[in-house]
């Protein structure tokens, strides 16, 4: 008779158990989110594309605004890319093209299409919030280091992968994430290294993305400096801006 009310405790329990992880899953990933973008940043990029057989640098300045889900990035160099402009404003993503002097409005078709010629893509910028909302996450792993987590789209979510592997540090910062299609093919990896302390907060400055259906190429994202939790002009999140030389802080 004991030994049935146990089974029917753990019986019970068991949903309640797995909740929990998938509860606790979710708050990690939040937490990732929260310690990388903070409320509201500023920063200054080096990024870096190597192919077999050419490279270049692009150094860009971004302003990222969780709260109202926008975010404003302007090229700095090379000469040939200074002043294009990025404006992510009311689910709308506006790229601003100097040579042009005219802005665009970026449709869903080109949101899979490279960003700058890297490995990142449009859909990197729009959808920087949507792995904590539009996936379904649980713990699959856990060392004396770190912890792995499977995030899975939800049904009818718009996103464009299907999964996406994490590996988070014991102390909360992000090892790597793997992306995985919806028909589960393994298509990039993404690692976070070079960890150090940034307005206050300990961050991997350097991530190093590469496909994995094109052998030998990959981006280098160098974060060079970074404030966190300053408030953000509204004038800078404007399609005005994007025709602005320089965003004024």
């Amino acid at each position: 008779m004991l030994s049935r009310c146990l089974i029917l405790v753990l019986f019970l329990c068991a949903p309640c158990i797995v909740i929990a992880e998938d509860m606790d899953a979710k708050n990690i990933i939040q937490k990732v989110q929260n310690l990388m973008r903070s409320s509201t940043s500023t920063a200054r990029y080096t990024m870096q594309i190597q192919t077999p057989d050419w490279q270049r640098a692009i150094t860009f300045q971004s302003w990222d605004e969780r709260v109202e889900k926008r975010f404003f990035i302007r090229v700095l160099s090379p000469r040939k890319e200074k002043g294009t402009a990025w404006l992510k404003s009311d689910k709308n993503l506006w790229m601003y093209l100097p040579k042009l002097e005219r802005d665009i409005r970026i449709p869903a078709s080109m949101m899979l299409s490279s960003w700058m010629g890297s490995d990142f893509t449009n859909d990197d910028l729009v959808k920087m919030d949507s792995v904590v909302a539009d996936y379904d996450h649980r713990i699959t792993g856990k060392n004396e280091h770190s912890i792995t987590i499977e995030s899975t789209a939800k049904p009818d979510a718009p996103v464009v992968w299907g999964k996406i592997i994490h590996v988070v540090g014991d102390d909360g910062i992000p090892l790597s994430d793997d992306y995985y299609d919806e028909h589960g093919a393994h298509i990039r990896h993404l690692a976070f290294s070079e960890i150090r302390v940034m307005d206050g907060r300990r961050i991997p400055t350097l991530w190093t993305m590469q496909p994995l259906n094109d052998i030998g190429k990959k981006t280098l994202l160098k974060l060079e400096e970074a404030t966190f939790d300053k408030s953000i002009p509204e004038h800078v999140f404007t399609r005005t801006n994007l025709r602005r030389e320089r965003s004024r802080q």
